[in-house]
């Protein structure tokens, strides 16, 4: 699957990621990103987007140790 390249410059390769997960969970019943993010439950939009970054060969995990 390839990355969006709507970005570029420091960070584009995770926004582009991110753009790209919001593009194909919209593509699975939505007809686009905007309804999509209008529609999807909070819950459910979390979960379909990190599945779907995970899918991607990412993964969000922190720098540094939370308190």
């Amino acid at each position: 699957m390839s990355l969006s390249k709507l970005f570029v410059g420091e960070n584009s390769e995770q926004y582009n990621a991110l753009m790209t997960a919001l593009e194909k969970c919209s593509e699975e019943g939505e007809k686009d990103i905007y309804d999509y993010l209008e529609t999807t439950p909070k819950t459910s939009l979390v979960v379909e987007i990190v599945d779907k970054i995970i899918e991607l060969g990412f993964n969000i995990k922190p720098t540094t140790k939370s308190e």
